[in-house]
């Protein structure tokens, strides 16, 4: 894979991971379009691992309330009433991640398959496309988080394993459908979206480092996790600005495009 390749995949994998519009979706469309063999392990741990980075700089205000609050929890700790709450978000993160990885786990085999698939990944772009869209007809409560409703976004966020089907756009939507706050929605989606690519990440390693040794493009492969970083970064900012605006289904115009494209031409 050359620079030119590594930094464009880097992009798309930085601007799609969290904006709506599934980057592992995007990942198979465009390694057809380059010709780029796809399951190259050591450029997705690398551009996953900058994604991650991304996300853990941008909430890193609500990460370390959440451990303050964790330590404060400790028998004998006086514990505020916002310790309490950032405890039970601490919690609800860890469940809201167990059906992705039993999914995960359970179907890898089929999952893998998918990725094989530009054509599957299409069709899943325009499963995203409906997802987005009907955020416009969501109920609007003020619900808060509880179990049931995070075990209900834990499922929304397995469903994203299968390339074409957006986590962000789908856990988003689920919360906006159970009546969350959409800012409320989105910020959980994203804080629970760093357990689910640090394990998946975690998975990897092992393979990961069976193979580092094989390969002589570790400066490409570093720059496009760099960018991924970077511009996602910049993406979970303009997504916070739009769904505060209200125009969060209109990235299901988009989704519905590339989708049909890519069954058209791929």
């Amino acid at each position: 894979m050359g620079l030119i390749e590594s930094i464009v995949l880097g992009l798309v994998q930085g601007l799609t991971e969290f904006l709506p519009v599934s980057s592992s979706g995007h990942l198979v469309i465009f390694e057809k379009l380059f010709g780029v063999q796809g399951g190259d392990l050591v450029f997705e741990v690398l551009v996953h691992l900058g994604t991650l980075v991304a996300v853990l700089i941008f909430f890193r205000q609500q990460l370390s309330n959440i451990l303050r609050a964790f330590l404060r929890s400790f028998p004998g700790r006086i514990q505020s009433s916002e310790d309490s709450k950032n405890v039970k978000l601490g919690w609800f993160l860890v469940l809201g991640t167990v059906p992705a990885a039993l999914i995960g786990i359970g179907l890898k085999d089929y999952i893998e398959l998918a990725f094989d698939s530009p054509r599957w990944s299409s069709g899943m772009l325009l499963v995203t496309a409906l997802i987005l869209f009907s955020t416009r007809w969501a109920n609007r409560d003020g619900a808060r988080l509880n179990i049931a409703r995070t075990i209900i976004i834990g499922f929304a966020q397995a469903l994203a394993i299968m390339p074409g089907i957006s986590r962000s756009g789908s856990t988003i939507s689920a919360g906006m459908f159970l009546g969350l706050d959409k800012s409320e929605a989105a910020e959980f989606s994203f804080l629970l979206s760093i357990p689910a690519i640090l394990g998946a990440t975690v998975l990897q390693i092992p393979e990961f480092f069976s193979q580092i040794d094989n390969t002589g493009l570790m400066v490409n492969y570093l720059a496009g996790a760099l960018v991924a970083a970077v511009i996602g970064y910049l993406s979970i900012s303009l997504l916070m600005k739009i769904i505060k605006k209200g125009k969060f289904f209109y990235f299901g115009l988009y989704c519905a495009a590339v989708g049909i494209l890519g069954i058209i031409f791929l």
